[in-house]
């Protein structure tokens, strides 16, 4: 984490009613710390009130070289999060893959 030359991608989306982190946040984060040479996630953040959420998902996510997409990851997360908002957090996770390819698309011209 915190390479010099990384690159860090964030999503966002609404959280749900009920959720502890809307009270606090209101939305809910995922930030992914890019290797722009290899495109591999170093790391993985979020706005999770707890922190064993957010190692959850940096497991899930880190080493995955992001330009393969990230479909089988967040399958990989809905089959294994039991907890509120899991709509949400998929959605933050998609949102902050779009940033990805928005960078990617200035990356090559």
């Amino acid at each position: 984490m915190g390479s010099n030359n990384s690159i860090i991608c964030t999503g966002y989306s609404r959280l749900p009613d009920g959720m502890a982190g809307k009270n606090l946040y209101g939305v809910f984060g995922v930030g992914f710390e890019i290797d722009p040479q290899t495109d591999k996630i170093m790391y993985t953040s979020s706005t999770f009130i707890t922190d064993v959420c957010t190692d959850f998902l940096n497991t899930i996510f880190e080493g995955h070289c992001i330009a393969d997409g990230i479909n089988e990851q967040v399958k990989t997360f809905e089959s294994r999060y039991f907890g509120l908002g899991k709509k949400a957090i998929s959605m933050a996770i998609k949102d902050a893959y779009n940033q990805y390819l928005i960078y990617a698309s200035t990356k090559s011209s």
